[in-house]
C-alpha cells in the first residue's frame, strides 16, 4: 500500500460529473448508466481495508437493487434523490449521509438534479463487479 491520499470533495464532484457528461473522464467510467470511479481500495493499492469512489447519477435515474457484503457510507456531494434500503426510502440531499447495512438490498434513485456521492465500502470486495463492468463496458464500445 502506499502512503496518505486525499482529494477535495469538490474536485471529486466535478470529476465524476464530468465522467458521466463525456461517457468518462479521469478515473471515471460508465457502469450500467451511470459513472463510477474507484479512488482508493486494494486493488488499486492505495487501501487495504477500505474502499473510496464516487459516483454520478443522470437525472432521473436508478440504479440496480443489489445487496453486498460491505456497509456502504454514501455521503451526498450534490443533486438529491432517495435510496431504498430493504424497501424502506430514505433521502439523500447534499450534505446527507446514509449507511447501508451490509447483505441488504438497496437502489439508488435521483431527482430532477441527478444525484453525485462520495462512497465507502467495507469490508473491500465488493467493488470489484464495478471495475469488471467498467472494464467490460470500455472494451465492448471499441
Amino acid at each position: 500500500m502506499t502512503g496518505a491520499t486525499g482529494w477535495l470533495l469538490s474536485d471529486l464532484a466535478e470529476e465524476i460529473e464530468r465522467a458521466l457528461a463525456e461517457g468518462g473522464a479521469g478515473d471515471g467510467r460508465l457502469v450500467e448508466g451511470r459513472a463510477t470511479a474507484v479512488k482508493a481500495s486494494p486493488e488499486r493499492g492505495n487501501s487495504s481495508k477500505v474502499v473510496v469512489g464516487t459516483s454520478c447519477l443522470p437525472p432521473h435515474f436508478s440504479t440496480v437493487a443489489h445487496p453486498h457484503e460491505a456497509e456502504e457510507v454514501s455521503v451526498v456531494l450534490s443533486g438529491g434523490g432517495w435510496m431504498d434500503i430493504a424497501g424502506t426510502p430514505h433521502t439523500l440531499q447534499p450534505g446527507g449521509v446514509l449507511l447501508a447495512p451490509s447483505n441488504l438490498p438497496h437502489q439508488a434513485h435521483s431527482g430532477p438534479d441527478g444525484l453525485t456521492v462520495l462512497w465507502l465500502l467495507a469490508p473491500p470486495g465488493s467493488e470489484a463487479r464495478g471495475l469488471v463492468e467498467a472494464d467490460d463496458q470500455a472494451e465492448a464500445s471499441i
